[in-house]
């Protein structure tokens, strides 16, 4: 079972690119808390420091179940140390004539 923990619908898409599936938006999205603290322009450039947080909207892991998250919020679980392989972020981004993003082709791990 899916539990998708972003703020969309996740389409999914074959080769063909006809859809697979869409898997509806749960209602609740996963986030990373963050702070930021100005550091030393360069070259006249403002600069930041961003600082990541816990891990908010994650359910524990339930057996059966995969998560979808974004892929910047498992970017941050993974460098943080936690590997969990429960949590995926849709993949191989479909795109319609206008350029914006309609789907995927799959759910990557990390």
């Amino acid at each position: 079972m899916f539990v998708n923990l972003t703020p969309h619908d996740i389409t999914i898409f074959g080769d063909d690119d006809t859809e697979v599936t869409t898997i509806p938006t749960s209602g609740v999205v996963a986030r990373i808390a963050e702070s930021a603290e100005s550091t030393e322009p360069i070259d006249g450039v403002a600069t930041t420091q961003v600082v990541l947080g816990q891990i908010q909207g994650l359910p524990e892991p339930q057996d059966g179940t995969v998560y979808l998250v974004s892929m910047p919020l498992l970017m941050g679980m993974r460098a943080m140390g936690d590997h969990r392989l429960d949590v995926r972020y849709p993949y191989g981004q479909v795109r319609d004539e206008q350029g914006r993003i309609k789907g995927c082709r799959s759910l990557a791990a990390l």
